[in-house]
């Protein structure tokens, strides 16, 4: 007979001892774990699927196409200098896919694995290090986007270029950090989801994806309060070679994204015992 392990809610300072030892030792596995997890739901996602992983670059393709269309339209009318408006709102948009596809990978760990959880021992963790290897690929790819955008809309080279996979990192890692705090208090409401979605959506026309940073007034102290204004900002003008540096920035959200990955890491294997108590029961 195999044996039987229960999961129980450890308490005070030895819950985190307790849990950061777990991460530590079960690091090995877990990673396997997330691998294969991601290959699971990988191939699930696409097999069914008529366009298949074609799916990865419609979504940016198309907002991109929309935004340009509205633009050589005279729809809307959108400065953004010497860069042209393709490569300005494709930049804009990767990043900003980034952010968000981490975010809600996020978001869905638990509920996705909700029937196992209370059943199958196994590390947790790995069902963040998955949803993190697969909102990294679904931004990888689509970023390809970029190389034919910048032959098709010539932009100089500059070794500065080099620098945009670094922005686009970190939006993954934003995204990632923002996610694991709410993990726990997402997994027992799913209004903070739905919450969360519907903010997103709002969040996207006050963070500078389709337009350049206004450079004053009010609708630029509302961005700058947005912890993703510095990665995209300087992301894009790292690209295209024009547009405002906020290198400063830039290294405080960075910095702060680790900080909170590491704490949200820690704090979502403290609190899933007391989770999997509550939708387990």
């Amino acid at each position: 007979m195999l044996p039987v392990r229960v999961i129980t809610p450890h308490s005070g300072v030895e819950a985190f001892r307790y849990a950061l030892t777990s991460l530590w030792k079960g690091f090995p596995q877990a990673k396997w774990l997330a691998w294969r997890f991601f290959l699971r739901d990988t191939r699930a996602a696409h097999r069914q699927s008529l366009l298949g992983y074609f799916w990865l670059i419609l979504p940016p393709l198309a907002n991109t196409l929309v935004w340009v269309f509205l633009n050589s339209q005279k729809v809307i009318h959108i400065e953004t200098g010497s860069v042209p408006y393709p490569v300005f709102v494709l930049a804009g948009t990767i990043l900003w896919a980034a952010f968000n596809g981490a975010l809600m990978a996020m978001l869905g760990v638990v509920n996705e694995a909700r029937s196992v959880l209370s059943k199958v021992n196994f590390p947790h963790e790995s069902l963040v290090y998955s949803g993190v290897l697969k909102a990294f690929v679904d931004s990888i790819i689509p970023a390809v986007l970029l190389i034919p955008a910048l032959f098709l809309y010539p932009v100089p080279w500059s070794p500065a270029m080099l620098f945009f996979p670094v922005a686009l990192v970190a939006s993954l890692l934003l995204g990632t950090a923002l996610g694991l705090i709410v993990i726990p208090v997402a997994a027992l409401y799913s209004d903070i989801s739905r919450a969360i979605q519907l903010g997103l959506r709002f969040g996207f026309f006050v963070t500078p994806v389709i337009f350049a940073l206004p450079p004053d007034g009010i609708a630029r102290t509302v961005m700058m309060l947005n912890p993703l204004t510095p990665l995209i900002v300087s992301g894009r003008t790292w690209l295209a070679g024009s547009g405002e540096l906020m290198p400063l920035g830039f290294l405080i959200v960075l910095s702060a994204s680790l900080v909170l990955i590491a704490a949200g890491l820690l704090f979502f294997k403290v609190t899933l015992p007391h989770i999997i108590e509550r939708i387990g029961g």
